[in-house]
């Protein structure tokens, strides 16, 4: 009889430990792993060339972005079929990836043309180049290039690559011109590249008007330049719609890159 009232007991506690286990296994799992997840890398390349270089490698670029798998990459300072590159980089890249590419001329350059490029792992359903206000003399002619995918889970989201001026009284033109979409577009909306601007900027703080930023001030990665960087002017944000459907999990810089004169920004989203 006391043998069958302690293996009763033993029963019960053990079940009881099984079931509490199990309770916390559920309560504890990382959220992350249940949800899905959405990487987007920001890369100016310097037209594929290292700091003070002009050895130019694809490969070794696309190397760079395939070690970190992202869904959507946001390019900047990207050559197409120019005299220096010789062939259209974001082709070049997408080919190399095994993505699908978009290239926005910003200006004419050395026999070809200059710009921003976006590569996704989805199919573009749309496309669409816009030059961003260059009103200021001495100023560069800049654009966005913008594409549209459907993300499962997630519907139709656009994606921004720009490069703004150096100009910061176009740079300021060029952010208002930004924030108007952030509002207008009805979509989720993420914007990355090279905005020439510090977190303290009267042109960042701008910008936090129609987007969330990965980082506040101190907290921002240093992008710039690659060799040691010292200064934050790369960025990743999303419009309001997009931030109500997605959660930071991660805003760094990929450090100890030399391919180009900037390192990669990486942002990865769950949703």
């Amino acid at each position: 009889m006391y043998f069958k009232i302690l293996k009763a007991i033993t029963f019960v506690m053990l079940f009881a430990i099984n079931s509490s286990c199990s309770k916390k296994a559920s309560g504890t799992v990382d959220e992350v792993s249940t949800k899905r997840v959405l990487k987007v890398l920001s890369y100016n390349i310097r037209h594929g060339a290292p700091e003070n270089s002009s050895v130019i490698s694809m490969d070794n670029i696309a190397s760079v972005i395939k070690m970190q798998s992202p869904d959507i990459v946001l390019l900047q300072e990207i050559d197409k079929n120019t005299t220096r590159a010789g062939e259209d980089q974001a082709e070049a890249l997408a080919n190399r990836l095994k993505m699908f590419s978009y290239f926005s001329k910003s200006i004419d350059y050395n026999n070809g043309e200059y710009g921003v490029a976006i590569l996704s792992k989805y199919k573009i359903i749309k496309s669409e180049s816009r030059l961003l206000p260059n009103n200021t003399s001495g100023g560069e002619q800049r654009s966005i290039a913008m594409i549209t995918v459907e993300i499962p889970l997630l519907g139709e989201v656009v994606f921004g690559s720009t490069h703004l001026d150096l100009k910061v009284e176009n740079r300021l033109e060029q952010i208002t011109v930004l924030n108007n979409l952030a509002k207008t577009l009805g979509k989720p909306f993420i914007i990355g590249g090279d905005f020439n601007a510090t977190p303290e900027s009267a042109d960042i703080s701008s910008l936090k008007t129609g987007f969330t930023i990965g980082c506040t001030g101190s907290n921002c990665p240093n992008t710039f330049p690659a060799s040691k960087p010292v200064k934050v002017i790369d960025y990743i944000g999303l419009n309001s719609i997009a931030a109500e459907k997605m959660v930071l999990r991660s805003y760094i810089a990929i450090t100890d890159r030399l391919e180009s004169d900037h390192l990669p920004l990486l942002g990865v989203y769950t949703y």
